[in-house]
């Protein structure tokens, strides 16, 4: 089901697109909080969560069926990863044309925010 979510709206590191059913469940099942949104028995939301539990969290793959977004789940997915994780500091990267609402959420941009990745991206200056 996740392979399915991930293909529509991509994310998982361009693993969602390529359908690559192994690797988004090995990520998943190495996440410290994962949470999901059903609509009966279809997912049509997640996101996930890696941290230390001490002093670092980052969230990763908040998506949601486009059919089911402006409905709140995604605040709803962002709110359940943050619960008993507000002591963190929290880094996520938003995808282009969603920086508002992750603001409207109380993240705000950082100054000094670096990364790498293996392959070629256009997060990436």
């Amino acid at each position: 089901m996740l392979t399915e979510l991930y293909g529509e709206v991509g994310l998982v590191a361009n693993h969602g697109k390529k359908k690559e059913s192994n690797i988004i469940r090995e990520a998943f099942q190495a996440s410290h909080k994962v949470v999901t949104a059903w609509s009966k028995d279809k997912l049509i939301g997640a996101g996930r969560m890696l941290t230390d539990g001490i002093c670092y969290g980052s969230i990763f793959d908040v998506g949601v069926l486009p059919s089911f977004q402006k409905q709140g789940i995604g605040k709803g997915i962002i709110t359940e990863i943050l619960k008993g994780n507000e002591h963190l500091c929290i880094h996520l990267t938003s995808t282009f044309g969603n920086e508002q609402f992750y603001k409207n959420l109380g993240f705000a941009r950082h100054k000094t925010a670096m990364a790498k990745y293996p392959y070629a991206t256009e997060y990436l200056e």
